[in-house]
């Protein structure tokens, strides 16, 4: 599924059945959330950037009442995995407040012990 998923965004003429949209989009969002799970935030970014063009395209057109339903369940499904990712997102910026913290504190002592040694 992951080529095809890859083919169907890289080939924006190509003209996709709107259901078929949706789990494409609902597919990029779940490896958005493997990759963040791997720490992979560059992939992130790149999948977000493709979801995000597909999602522009899906609402294009406006969303008909036949397709509602099905409409409300992707979004409901993006919208969980999307606070999953902030979670995610979250906790790698704590972790990254905590390192430079760390670096910070090296820096201050070893200045402290080149001041005292001089």
């Amino acid at each position: 599924m992951k080529n095809s998923v890859v083919k169907l965004v890289s080939d924006s003429s190509q003209a996709i059945p709107r259901e078929q949209q949706l789990s494409v989009i609902s597919t990029i969002t779940m490896q958005m959330l493997d990759k963040a799970k791997e720490n992979d935030w560059q992939a992130v970014i790149d999948l977000e950037s493709k979801r995000t063009a597909l999602i522009a395209e899906f609402f294009r057109i406006p969303v008909s009442d036949r397709e509602a339903s099905a409409v409300a369940h992707y979004i409901n499904k993006v919208l969980m995995v999307d606070k999953q990712l902030i979670e995610l997102g979250d906790k790698q910026c704590h972790h990254f407040r905590e390192s430079l913290q760390k670096i910070n504190h090296g820096k201050r002592a070893l200045k402290v012990y080149n001041t005292d040694r001089y």
